[in-house]
This record gives C-alpha cells, sequence and structure tokens, in this order.
C-alpha cells in the first residue's frame, strides 16, 4: 500500500504549525515512541476521532514555538505505521498521508483517526479516551 505524499504551500504549513491543540487536533514530534503513540491513537479513536501530526516540534519556554521536523524520508516513519496497523489491522479506521512542504526539511506525518465502533486499546492492552487536548485510560474514568 503507498502513501500519498501531499506537497503543501507555505500558508497551509503555518496553518498547521499554528493548530491548537485539543479535543481533535494533536501534533507531536517524530522522536515520539511508537508504543507511546499508541495511547494516543486509542484515546482518538475511543472519543471522536482526530488529527495526528506527527514531525512538529515545540520548543517550550515563555514563547513556545513550534516548528517543522519531518522525517528525512518516509521510510523513516516505518515504526509509527506499523503502531496503526497493529491496533487497525484492516485500516478501516484511519487514513495518513505525508506532507511535504518546498521550504523545509522532512516529511509530517499526518493521520486522520475516525471514531472507532469497538473499543480500541493501546498497545499496553489499556483503553485510553480523548477529553479536550488530554487522554486518559478508560480504567480511570
Amino acid at each position: 500500500m503507498s502513501i500519498e505524499i501531499k506537497n503543501i504551500n507555505d500558508e497551509q504549513k503555518n496553518r498547521i504549525l499554528e493548530i491548537q491543540e485539543g479535543h481533535f487536533y494533536d501534533l507531536k514530534g517524530k522522536e515520539i515512541q511508537p508504543k507511546k503513540l499508541s495511547k494516543h491513537i486509542s484515546a482518538f479513536s475511543n472519543a471522536d476521532g482526530g488529527e495526528l501530526y506527527i514531525g512538529i516540534e515545540e520548543e517550550k519556554g515563555d514563547q513556545p514555538k513550534r516548528t517543522w521536523d519531518g522525517f528525512i524520508n518516509p521510510e523513516d516513519a516505518n515504526g509509527h505505521l506499523q503502531i496503526f496497523t497493529e491496533l487497525f489491522p484492516l485500516g478501516k479506521y484511519f487514513t495518513y498521508e505525508f506532507l511535504k512542504s518546498d521550504n523545509e526539511v522532512g516529511f509530517v506525518l499526518h493521520v486522520s483517526i475516525n471514531k472507532t465502533q469497538e473499543i480500541s486499546k493501546s498497545t499496553d492492552g489499556i483503553p485510553y479516551v480523548r477529553r479536550g487536548s488530554a487522554k486518559s485510560s478508560r480504567k480511570n474514568s
């Protein structure tokens, strides 16, 4: 299965960098471990779905700043992509594409996660749910 590579312009890139994280949106650095990523996938799918962008770094501080820090090539995201296949073997609850900006280095993985009919568990066997910009386990709900 080939994954679409979508070229975006500076305006589209800037909109992504300015996304307000919340109930439907989350931005993660490419260094996020796939095991940790599975908790976010579970949380979105058990709530109302959402969009996840992997390859966006956020510098903390008084003036937080986000930067495009994508995967050097799409193959570098294989570990992240395998988590989706593990959680949703038939791939019916998510779609993904790589975003490429001419003025930035690397590919950002954009994932759209749909709400599932059944309870979705992360790789640790625990179901999570998204509430606002946070996730919590169903065990703690």
